[in-house]
């Protein structure tokens, strides 16, 4: 494994840590700051639901934007409105100020998604891109583990400055307000991106050459998405409303399980090394459904902390050796697509698990609820490993066979 890249691959490394480490702020607080607000489980489920949305719908507009000012350029156009998007969220006074904030921040991201792949694989050859994949995944999942880590304790030190509670508004206001600045870092590096490969003049082609091969790889994301969105987003509040933990334990266990995770998207070119890229993502992928059951059924909370650390570091780690192997399929001109209709699928996905998952929360019981969303999710999982063994693994090991030796 090499970490010889480019300086401008660094720098995009740079900004996606900075990245991370505001997501890791947003995901852990976010339900807890709508709560603050006065705002239910249905509010939670919309709001988890409103930045997939976003993704969904402004992720081919994204594509033209990449293709006429090139992949460089809309990473900055979206550092900085995952910046002001952010803002907004720490500044909101109800449910409109939310709304603006998370489209905006939704904005951002829909742009920095679609564009960092394409971006990082224009920037790599076929001997370093699985490496370099891993490396970003490693370093977001990294900077989860940090931002968890500190941003578990933003709100005690806050409570403890002001003499409040930790739980109150002010106190989680001020830790999405550190999230922004940690947004604000990520931009500097993001300034200093230069374009690489060709731009077009019109931006309005979204033709793609291989469908079949396309829709192969979109459809395990879309079933993943359909599945994590029921229960990830909420697992912050499925974790401290099943056994009463604080927000500072609560961090430091998601900050782990990200740092478990970042480890293991490490150790992903070696596999692949012995293996080959589709066998990792089937082994990591079918190893996590035992621990996701156990994540969601389990009675004690030292078998669901082993189970998230275990789950979030198979099922996540295979992500930057699909997207590598998905690159390396595609033709160049199909990569932004392929970033786009992928980021289509998957958040289409998630914001219909997540305002449906609002839903069954606020209609059944606490444990209830969550059993059912547990359930869903593990039949989705399921169903995404079985698109991927007979959509993929099966015939290009046909087609392996069947070359001449």
């Amino acid at each position: 494994m090499t970490w010889r890249f480019s300086p401008q691959v660094w720098l995009f490394l740079t900004t996606s840590f900075s990245f991370g480490l505001a997501q890791a702020f947003l995901a852990l607080f976010l339900n807890f700051y709508l709560r603050a607000l006065g705002l239910g489980p249905e509010w939670q489920g919309i709001m988890n639901a409103l930045p997939a949305l976003t993704l969904v719908f402004l992720s081919l507009p994204a594509v033209a934007l990449a293709r006429r000012i090139s992949n460089a350029h809309t990473i900055k156009i979206g550092v900085a409105l995952s910046l002001l998007g952010t803002l907004i969220l720490a500044l909101a006074g109800g449910p409109l100020g939310i709304v603006i904030g998370a489209l905006v921040q939704g904005a951002g991201s829909a742009l920095i998604m679609v564009a960092g792949s394409p971006f990082m694989a224009n920037n790599s050859d076929d001997s370093s891109r699985v490496t370099l994949f891993s490396v970003q995944s490693a370093l977001m999942t990294g900077a989860g583990f940090v931002g968890n880590l500190i941003g578990g304790r933003v709100p005690e030190a806050y409570a403890l400055f002001t003499q409040t509670e930790p739980t109150g508004l002010g106190a989680l206001r001020t830790a999405l307000l550190v999230a922004t600045f940690l947004q604000l870092l990520g931009l500097l590096p993001a300034l200093k991106l230069k374009p690489s490969g060709k731009t077009s003049q019109t931006g309005r082609s979204f033709a793609v050459r291989d469908k079949r091969a396309m829709f192969r790889l979109i459809l395990p994301n879309l079933l993943v998405g359909l599945g994590a969105g029921a229960t990830i987003p909420f697992l912050n509040v499925f974790i401290e409303g099943k056994f009463q933990i604080n927000y500072a334990s609560l961090g430091q266990l998601f900050a782990w399980a990200s740092l478990a995770t970042a480890a293991t998207a490490l150790l992903q070119p070696l596999l692949v090394r012995r293996l080959g890229q589709l066998q990792v993502v089937l082994l990591v992928q079918a190893s996590s459904l035992p621990f996701l059951a156990l994540l969601g059924f389990a009675p004690h909370l030292w078998m669901v902390t082993l189970a998230l650390f275990t789950r979030g570091a198979l099922m996540n780690a295979a992500g930057p050796v699909y997207g590598a192997y998905a690159m390396s399929s595609l033709d160049e001109d199909d990569r932004p697509m392929y970033s786009a209709l992928n980021i289509i699928a998957w958040d289409s996905g998630w914001a219909i698990s997540s305002v449906l998952a609002g839903v069954v929360r606020g209609q059944l019981p606490f444990t209830l609820a969550f059993q059912v969303l547990f359930g869903w999710t593990l039949l989705m999982y399921g169903g995404s490993v079985i698109a991927i063994y007979l959509g993929l693994y099966r015939p290009a090991r046909r087609q392996a066979l069947t070359l001449p030796v």
